[in-house]
């Protein structure tokens, strides 16, 4: 039996990615209420005393390892790197290399999975230079969603009962606030130990298929750009209502709005920006596109034994066929061919959505109508042709 098909309640976008952490209990709070006066606990549930590490079968070339840290003034990413070269070269052994990530963060970069895992372990270490220390988890872990997840089951429970081909380390059930209270929604986000998603999960008999989770995309509440956050933000202070260098709260032009990144009549913060939608759209192309080659990757990892190679009789017996029947037989050169049906190929619907998600030009176009379309304040009738006139206007 196969649930959650189709539809379903999409995951809020105010939640971020669950990143289960190191020494990350079993426990829950008491958060919401399930029905018929009984309490239930919708705070994300962790494997018990879980720890990112490397597992002993990564296929990784390189272990990737990030520092930050412990004191959030400190900026360890803009440290003298003589310095850095020095504490580490000296003191630990396996790095290959240091790379900078931004001004918060570096990446210690080891060749064996167990070196990576020890210095994570290093508390000697990481307390003398006030660092701590954690593994990307996108390096090692992956996050799906499953729909129609009744309300009335804890994570704790989903925990317990659901099972999987690859080991499930945190549960989430996403929830959404109305008014004073949240409540909850069906939908649950499942993170695995695996750099793949499984295609279902089993809930004792009840088989629910996992979906890909694209995390919501990240604004930055300084200067309003998107992929980056306010706290390593070097941009200067934007309005999010009139765009200017000012803080929103400190804006004399509440009613001349005007969006810092596409400059149209709407807060930056809107989702009817067409840059945001677009961002968006490109976050979800790429989330799936590294997912198959994931997929892809793993596939052709798989070792077939080699065919054997065909029978061949040693000894070969001439053929004595006459020749007569092939000669003087007459050939027509460069003969013109007459009445051929020269049928127009037509490529396939999937081959043509492709193209069209792969054009960022024809997305945007396509934004762009749906927003003036949405926009339009008059009452004339919306047409077929009027949608496609507008759509070519936006693609010139």
């Amino acid at each position: 039996m196969v649930g959650n098909e189709g539809g379903g309640d999409n995951p809020p976008t105010s939640h971020k990615r669950p990143r289960p952490e190191a020494g990350g209990g079993g426990t829950e709070m008491d958060c919401g209420d399930g029905g018929g006066g009984e309490r239930f606990d919708y705070s994300p549930y962790i494997k018990p005393d879980y720890k990112r590490l490397y597992p002993e079968n990564a296929t990784y070339t390189e272990f990737k390892v990030f520092i930050e840290a412990t004191n959030n003034k400190d900026r360890v990413g803009n440290k003298s790197p003589i310095y850095l070269n020095h504490i580490f070269s000296s003191e630990i052994k396996g790095v290959t290399a240091i790379q900078r990530i931004n001004a918060n963060k570096i990446a210690v970069i080891f060749k064996q999975y167990n070196t990576a895992n020890n210095f994570i372990n290093n508390t000697t270490f990481l307390n003398k230079h006030e660092f701590k220390a954690f593994i990307p988890a996108a390096q090692i872990e992956k996050t799906g969603i499953i729909r129609f997840v009744p309300a009335n089951i804890s994570n704790r429970e989903l925990y317990t009962k659901l099972s999987s081909i690859y080991e499930i380390i945190a549960i989430r059930r996403f929830t959404k606030k109305v008014g004073q209270q949240r409540l909850p929604l069906q939908t649950v986000s499942i993170t695995f130990l695996s750099n793949i998603l499984p295609d279902n999960v089993q809930y004792d008999l009840f088989s629910y298929r996992v979906f890909e989770y694209v995390p919501p995309l990240q604004q930055c509440f300084r200067c309003f750009k998107f992929n980056h956050s306010a706290r390593i933000c070097n941009g200067k202070q934007r309005c999010s209502i009139c765009g200017g260098e000012h803080l929103y709260k400190e804006c004399d032009k509440p009613t001349e709005i005007c969006c810092v990144n596409c400059s149209g009549p709407h807060l930056a913060i809107s989702r009817l920006c067409p840059i945001k939608m677009k961002k968006i759209l490109e976050k979800k192309n790429k989330i799936t596109y590294a997912s198959a080659t994931m997929t892809k990757q793993l596939n052709n990892d798989i070792e077939f034994p080699p065919l054997s190679p065909p029978k061949i009789d040693s000894v070969h017996k001439p053929v004595n066929k006459p020749v007569h029947a092939f000669v003087n037989k007459p050939v027509s050169v460069n003969k013109p061919v007459h009445n051929v049906n020269k049928s127009k190929v037509v490529p396939p619907k999937e081959d043509i959505k492709a193209q069209i998600v792969a054009n960022n030009d024809v997305l945007m176009a396509l934004v762009q109508t749906l927003v003036e379309l949405g926009n339009k304040g008059d009452n004339t009738p919306t047409t077929m042709n009027s949608i496609r006139e507008a759509l070519l206007k936006n693609l010139k």
